[in-house]
């Protein structure tokens, strides 16, 4: 896994960092869109290059780590602002003399001065591939302009506002929020999403906005014959994806008038099949070279990044997955249709028996988008390995089903449903895409009761890349258990696990339970039961730290940056007493580009996170955190968590009710650095709060990461109600002050 930590550091080398904006003081206008030139630099609040790829015309690196920046153009700067200003005025690709003071070989207290000339960067050029496709993006819903969340006035607008008022700091606030535009400008791409733009636009629309979204997918699934449509319609606009409001069910095809009932119940069902094909308005045909050569791509894909030698493969994959225009949320739209169809099916005794008498296998029938099984009621072995499977309705029993388990296995099976209904069944993929998975496809589960298991080692249960892959589990208490990019992942679809009751465990490793890749939509929806969530314990520490594990999950949203900009992973459970484990990056968190989430409604519920957990983000991305009612116990002692965000982000983390204890390291509970917004609200109850770090509970940070951006942070802390404890002295109840550059601590 060292490309992870590549991840976290080649990208900020190759921007070079230096970036955005201010207004208090107005000696020049100061752009609000990314015009100016990069520098390919990170500078101290001295001036010292802390990390240099500043190169000349011909390329050659002429600054390095420990010069000092004295002049710009023979104007003499002094501080990250003057700098800021100077950098603002340039334009891309535009040469510009530096003085700079450089440390002696023989005494490095000594410098000696030294005049260079430097090529500012093109962001259009430097990250090319980011931009690739970037004319195709179709956005049929914006946030912006047709959320509630876009426009609500609530709780937390009116404390922010009311505060920035207090404080005199409006001015401040729009500086940040500028800075946020040039990044955003910076980074707009094929994948960009409205939401995410909202967000960091607009932090004070992070409440409605988690309360919009995660309310409307805890309210789906309640009813049988409308449960998927419901939640299609959330899950369309966060893809900026207007929902067609017509349920697809009230103007299905029907057979026509006078035809044989049996051949009416074939028609229906080939209906149904091809109502869940997500290839693009099916206009490429299984042979077509494009779709066929995008498929592979799929099935042969390695997250990578630059420096590696299959991070050329992943943007192969990338391009031609833009170039495909896919919209993979318009499938669930017709789901809850297909499947009443589907389950009609199951109780068709007319279906031709078995050419070659199969165990456990009723009857068959052969159908364009392969093979359709009815299943005895005993105990079943179903090899879905040697025969290719469109649909398999198994009529109970306790089952066994091994290989592409409900999923499409290339260009010729675009379509596989398995439909049980009943028994403790178990369910188990080697395979890549393998298990309730859609890689260029449609892949679905749908288990009626029993205790089950679901196993896949990589990108599976409920799982999609270009396409849509679907588990739902209605009864039972059941264990899912994924290692890399599983339980609810995607990436140019929607990957969704729905589980409707009962104690059930989620188990995995990095980037899954409930994970947005690029252009996707990773959900994992449980609505009662006391549940058990990892997604840690595999790959140590991209940090080195001892003890702590790579996450990624639970709630995340993740982009590969400079090259495709991050989806949104969300999960939501209903009810019950859980447990979360998260490794580093996870439990609503964002990063690049991505928006994280996870909203708990109900129950007594402990999180354990590690560095940037809990409503956290880094580099241009939203991390969100709700939990509405219990006595829960947070856990963190890892920096950036519970609202604690780095590096031009928006975090927030919102707990409404209970008596509750926080243990935060530092940058926590409402704090931020490098040109963020980081904000805690606790609302109601008798709270405990263990952070002895001064950059908690109301912080603001250093900003120097991204050369100061001419902004500061703002970090916001809110305990609302009942009597608490904090560890520090200088937290107290019925308290409010404003601390650093720019911390707001309010206890009422």
């Amino acid at each position: 896994m060292n490309w992870l930590r590549a991840l976290l550091v080649v990208p900020f080398l190759c921007l070079g960092v230096v970036t955005l904006a201010f207004a208090d003081e107005k000696p020049d206008p100061v752009p609000r869109k990314w015009t100016f030139g990069q520098l390919g630099a990170a500078l101290r609040d001295d001036l010292t290059f802390e990390q240099a790829n500043v190169k000349d015309k011909d390329g050659k690196q002429i600054v390095f780590p420990g010069d000092k920046l004295l002049e710009w153009n023979g104007k003499k700067l002094s501080t990250l602002d003057d700098f800021c200003r100077a950098l603002y005025a340039s334009k891309p690709g535009e040469d510009v003399t530096l003085k700079i003071a450089r440390p002696t070989k023989a005494d490095p207290k000594k410098f000696d001065e030294l005049t260079v000339n430097a090529r500012l960067g093109d962001p259009k050029k430097n990250f090319a591939d980011l931009y690739h496709g970037k004319d195709k993006r179709k956005r049929s819903y914006d946030w912006n302009k047709h959320s509630e969340a876009a426009f609500a006035r609530n709780g937390l607008r009116n404390r922010i506002e009311d505060r920035l008022e207090e404080y005199k700091l409006e001015g401040a606030w729009d500086n940040l929020i500028a800075a946020h535009e040039r990044e955003l400008d910076l980074w707009d791409c094929y994948e960009s999403l409205s939401s995410m733009e909202m967000l960091m636009r607009d932090p004070a629309s992070s409440q409605a906005f988690i309360n919009e979204s995660t309310d409307a997918i805890a309210a789906s699934m309640s009813d049988e014959s409308a449960g998927l449509w419901q939640l299609y319609l959330p899950l369309a606009k966060m893809l900026d994806v207007q929902p067609n409001l017509k349920p697809q069910g009230s103007n299905w095809p029907q057979a026509e008038a006078g035809m044989p009932s049996t051949e009416a119940d074939v028609w229906r069902l080939k209906k149904a099949l091809a109502a869940l094909d997500s290839r693009p308005s099916m206009r490429q045909q299984p042979g077509d070279a494009a779709w066929g050569d995008l498929t592979k791509r799929v099935q042969n894909i390695e997250i990578a990044w630059q420096g590696d030698p299959k991070y050329a493969d992943l943007v192969a994959l990338i391009k031609a997955a833009r170039d495909q225009e896919l919209s993979g949320v318009d499938v669930l739209a017709r789901v809850d249709r297909a499947l009443e169809v589907l389950l009609a099916e199951s109780r068709n005794s007319s279906w031709p028996q078995p050419h070659l008498k199969t165990p456990g296998v009723a009857a068959e029938l052969r159908t364009p988008f392969g093979l359709v099984a009815i299943g005895e009621s005993g105990p079943n072995q179903w090899d879905c390995e040697k025969t290719k499977y469109a649909l398999i309705i198994d009529l109970g029993g306790d089952d066994t089903y091994e290989g592409w388990v409900a999923a499409p296995s290339g260009p010729g099976n675009p379509v596989s449903v398995i439909i049980d209904l009943g028994g403790n069944d178990h369910y188990r993929s080697t395979h890549k895409f393998g298990l309730a998975s859609g890689a260029c496809g449609t892949g679905i589960l749908y288990d009626i009761a029993g205790d089950d298991t679901y196993e896949c080692a990589e990108w599976g249960i409920g799982c999609a890349f270009c396409g849509v892959g679907l588990l739902i589990d209605k009864a039972g208490n059941d264990r899912y258990i994924g290692g890399d990019m599983t339980i609810g992942c995607a990436a140019y679809g929607v990957g969704a696990v729905i589980d409707l009751a009962g104690n059930d465990v989620y188990e995995s490793h990095v980037y899954s339970v409930g994970v947005g890749l690029p252009k996707g939509v990773g959900l994992v929806l449980d609505k009662r039961g006391d549940d058990r969530y990892r997604c840690t314990g595999k790959y140590q520490s991209g940090y080195g730290t001892e003890g702590e594990w790579q996450g990624w999950g639970i709630g995340c949203g993740f982009g590969f940056r400079s090259l495709a900009g991050g989806g949104i992973g969300t999960v939501v459970d209903c009810a019950g007493n859980d447990i979360y484990d998260a490794g580093e990056f996870g439990l609503g968190c964002g990063y690049f580009l991505g928006v994280g989430m996870v909203h708990d409604i109900a129950g007594n519920d402990i999180y354990r996170a590690s560095r940037y957990g809990l409503a956290a983000a880094a580099h241009c991305a939203v991390g969100l955190f709700m939990d509405d009612r219990g006595n829960d116990d947070y856990q963190n002692i890892g920096p950036a968590s519970m609202g604690g965000v780095w590096d031009i982000v928006v975090g927030a983390m919102f707990d409404l009710d209970g008596n509750d204890s926080y243990r935060s390291g530092g940058l926590g509970l409402g704090a931020c650095a490098q040109n963020g917004v980081g904000i805690f609200w606790d609302a109601i109850g008798n709270d405990s709060y263990r952070a002895y770090d001064k950059s908690t509970i109301g912080h603001g940070a250093g900003t120097s990461y991204g050369g100061g951006r001419l902004a500061k942070n703002f970090g916001f802390f809110w305990d609302t109600g009942g009597q608490d404890d904090y560890t520090r002295g200088d937290r107290k109840n019925a308290e409010s002050k404003l601390t650093g550059e720019y911390g707001i601590f309010t206890d009422e």
